[in-house]
């Protein structure tokens, strides 16, 4: 029957447990620091103990590396709500397409800083399935889930040191920005008008809101007497469930909007009455801006095939639904809206964000403000010499009538 005991380290003035986890006479320890709380130390003891008198303790470091991420790491992250649903199943989706292959049955104690490298190669030489290498940024992103499970199985003190702190990290390259002018935007948007998604691509344009904050909408949050929206919830990638908050903290936000806008949405208010009485018991009210004809959300997939068909038929330039997000954000800059407040209106976590996502713009409006303030001082210094010339010509005025 294994034993434990949990202690204070009267240094750190936290608690830790030691559990003897040997078998077969062989005596060994397993020893977990760094809990405040006693009880939360005597929790995780027991588990330990449990596993240990079952017979089912494995040294964290001797599980596989893929069963830890997938156990261990992704669980954990979930039920502690530090990752979505969503991005728990993109983790996965990554973890066993791309990450499994090369390190198979590889403990997590065993993966060096050699296997990373050899790694970032293997993923550089895959194919997509229209046999192109994979983009850097896509490369990045395997990475980088490698990097956050190793950080944590080092917080979970499963392993000492993250092996890929010894070598040099893929690239990120940034990504060009793909924006419309506003005779493009006003081209696809007036292609748009019988359409009942043009609410959707119009709030994009107008507001700068992500995707499934527009799709997320409820119409409690339209505030037409101050004439701004509250941005509160998302729908989410999937369409499957609308999400309470945003992307991120500073996500939940309140957007001023013009009087067109108003207009717009009073306009779209007006067709959804008319549909839920079309519809009657068939109506299903999710509280929508944004919505089917019979009140379910809008799934993304379907805007994707509109904007397409679109813009192929308007020979306009290629653009991501999210780039019309970066296309409002770029005019309002272009106009002399201040960074700071256009990075509020995105719901940016810092405007350090903003300036450095749309740095191409800030150069050319530096241009003009340093053009700017030359004229101004040229014109300073111009009414300056008139004057000084004035002066000096009434002084020479003085002495030759003096003479």
């Amino acid at each position: 029957m294994a034993k434990g005991s949990v202690k204070l380290d009267e240094k750190t003035g936290l608690y830790y447990f030691v559990v003897d986890v040997g078998k077969d006479g062989i005596r060994k320890q397993k020893k977990k620091r760094g809990f405040k709380r006693q009880k939360d130390a005597y929790a995780a003891m027991t588990e330990v103990l449990n596993q240990a008198n079952k017979g089912e303790y494995i040294e964290p470091s001797k599980i596989k590396f893929i069963d830890y991420m997938l156990d261990v790491w992704i669980v954990e992250k979930e039920q502690n709500k530090h990752i979505s649903r969503l991005t728990a199943e993109s983790y996965r989706s990554t973890i066993i397409n791309h990450i499994s292959p090369f390190f198979k049955d590889k403990a997590l104690g065993e993966v060096n800083s050699n296997d990373i490298k050899k790694f970032v190669s293997y993923i550089r030489q895959k194919k997509t399935k229209k046999n192109k290498e994979f983009a850097e940024s896509y490369v990045q992103r395997i990475f980088d889930i490698v990097v956050y499970s190793l950080n944590y199985a080092v917080k979970g003190e499963s392993i000492k040191v993250n092996p890929t702190n010894k070598i040099d990290r893929p690239k990120r390259i940034k990504r060009k920005l793909s924006i419309w002018t506003v005779e493009q935007i006003q081209s696809f948007l007036d292609s748009l008008k019988d359409s009942r998604h043009y609410i959707v691509f119009y709030l994009a344009i107008h507001t700068g809101m992500r995707k499934g904050e527009i799709l997320g909408l409820p119409w409690r949050n339209v505030d037409y007497k101050n004439k701004c929206i509250m941005v509160t919830q998302t729908l989410e990638r999937d369409g499957k469930r609308i999400k309470q908050g945003a992307k991120t903290s500073s996500g939940v936000r309140l957007l001023d909007i013009s009087d067109d806008v108003v207009e717009v949405l009073k306009k779209q208010h007006e067709k959804i009455k008319l549909e839920k009485e079309l519809a009657g018991d068939m109506y299903i009210d999710n509280d929508l801006v944004c919505c089917t004809d019979i009140g379910n959300p809008i799934l993304s997939t379907n805007l994707f095939k509109i904007m397409k068909k679109k813009i192929g038929k308007l020979g306009l330039p290629y653009i991501r639904f999210h780039d019309l997000r970066h296309t409002s954000a770029s005019l309002m800059l272009s106009i002399g809206i201040h960074p700071k407040v256009v990075s509020e209106r995105l719901g940016h976590s810092s405007v350090v964000l903003t300036l450095d996502t749309y740095s191409h713009l800030l150069k050319s409006i530096q241009s003009d403000a340093a053009a700017g303030l030359s004229n101004l001082l040229n014109k300073n210094n111009e009414t300056e010499l008139v004057e000084i010339d004035e002066e000096f010509r009434d002084q020479k005025r003085d002495q030759k009538n003096e003479v």
